[in-house]
């Protein structure tokens, strides 16, 4: 009888575990980004012949981090005001790069998806709007940013465009 009792109790905490497991593997997957950063080289590849990404480098988001003193780059509540975000293989990605208005571009950087805007869209691609901007450009954003916020004007950034020059409305 102690036999299979043990037999049941290693049952029990073999399925118990088993189940945790499951459990732990599901709460990943769920707070796991639905698309990763790649970067704006992977941008540049396409946006180099259309003129956007000398457009985007020339604007102040291009170059926002860099632009911060030493002391404000270690400032953990600055990074996200002032990084793209993080690539799959752990890069910190430095400045406003296109990532950080038009989302995480794993999925949709192929030429073959960015001809369909639609199916670009589908693939995690945002076209910006002044929500997107919102997220940096408001009265909680930490130091300068924050302080600034109240000028934002977003039809005004609009018309003048983002990027340096505006860009074409057929762009996906």
């Amino acid at each position: 009888m102690k036999l299979r009792w043990s037999h049941v109790l290693i049952t029990m905490a073999m399925v118990l575990a088993f189940t945790c497991a499951l459990m732990a593997q599901d709460a990943a997957k769920a707070e796991a980004p639905k698309h990763a950063y790649v970067g704006v080289k992977s941008c540049k590849m396409c946006h180099k012949k259309d003129g956007i990404d000398s457009s985007w480098a020339a604007t102040i988001h291009a170059t926002a981090y860099d632009k911060l003193a030493e002391a404000d780059k270690k400032n953990e509540a600055l990074k996200p005001f002032y990084t793209t975000g993080t690539t799959a293989e752990g890069e910190l990605l430095l400045n406003v790069q296109c990532e950080a208005c038009h989302g995480a571009g794993s999925d949709y950087k192929k030429m073959t998806v960015m001809k369909d805007k639609a199916a670009a869209i589908a693939a995690g691609l945002v076209m910006p709007d002044a929500k997107v901007c919102a997220k940096c450009h408001n009265d909680k954003a930490p130091g300068k940013l924050g302080a600034t916020a109240k000028d934002f004007d977003f039809a005004k950034a609009k018309a003048a465009g983002v990027h340096a020059k505006a860009v074409k409305a057929t762009t996906p």
